[in-house]
């Protein structure tokens, strides 16, 4: 698992989930630190405590650094909420979860498919029953498990998943390549856990060690098959939120349907 080590945890996590997403731009573009940052208009020693999850960038310097260096939209995305305060939790490894009954009344009223989802783990913490209808591999994990199911395992080990994803290959990158970004800097027991179930798969190698196509992130579209009539195809939108009032310890993902089509 040594090739799978990201860095050390430094005393802030969100500093160094954030320097070492900028230290892999930066190296992906084959720049000296003094190059980077005379690009982001700071000081070489300021720029290596960025790197270094010692200091957190002003949003205006991370801003000219990611756009001039022509970060991908998805990853400038995730690398400017990092220099905010607190846009997604860096609280790792709770469990049981902090879920109240409003939090489930809201969730089963959706007529769709939705989950709340633990960042940075990608640790299922609820499934509404329209989830469970059609993804049952995203069940939750009884609350006297010692750990939480996780959609990245799921994806990768349950044979359902395979069968229900059209374009599975693709999504389980797109979501292998999500729980490795976010979880720059926070190599926690919980992490190593997740990729330990998840290397039972032999196609997790090679995910984790190349980022998917750009065609990836292109569009948030899944197609379907039901798993009691595989002929028939049903078309998905997934969109992810984090509750902010009140504010939540988890991502909400919903996959609202975009139609039917029987092949």
């Amino acid at each position: 698992m040594n090739n799978r080590i990201i860095i050390e945890p430094s005393t802030e996590p969100l500093n160094a989930a954030l320097g070492s997403m900028i230290r892999d731009l930066r190296k992906s573009r084959r720049l000296t630190q003094a190059q980077a940052a005379c690009i982001a208009h700071v000081s070489v020693s300021a720029f290596s405590k960025w790197e270094e999850g010692q200091r957190r960038p002003l949003k205006e310097n991370l801003d000219k650094f990611c756009k001039a260096l022509g970060a991908e939209d998805w990853l400038y995305r995730k690398m400017m909420s990092l220099a905010q305060d607190r846009v997604f939790h860096a609280e790792t490894g709770l469990w049981p979860p902090k879920i109240t009954d409003e939090d489930i009344e809201v969730i089963e009223e959706f007529p769709f498919p939705a989950l709340y989802r633990k960042l940075p783990e990608h640790d299922i913490i609820y499934a509404n029953k329209a989830c469970l209808d059609v993804f049952p591999m995203f069940a939750p994990a009884p609350l006297s498990s010692p750990q939480p199911a996780n959609t990245v395992v799921s994806l990768l080990t349950d044979g359902r998943a395979r069968a229900t994803f059209v374009d599975w290959y693709a999504v389980a990158h797109h979501s292998v390549y999500m729980l490795k970004l976010l979880s720059h800097g926070l190599m926690t027991e919980r992490h190593s856990q997740i990729v330990a179930a998840s290397d039972k798969a032999h196609e997790f190698d090679y995910m984790w060690n190349n980022d998917p196509p750009p065609s990836v992130f292109r569009t948030n579209r899944i197609n379907v098959r039901r798993l009691d009539d595989p002929t028939t195809v049903d078309h998905y939108t997934m969109r992810s939120w984090c509750p902010n009032y009140p504010s939540g310890e988890y991502e909400l993902v919903s996959t609202p349907p975009v139609g039917v089509k029987v092949l």
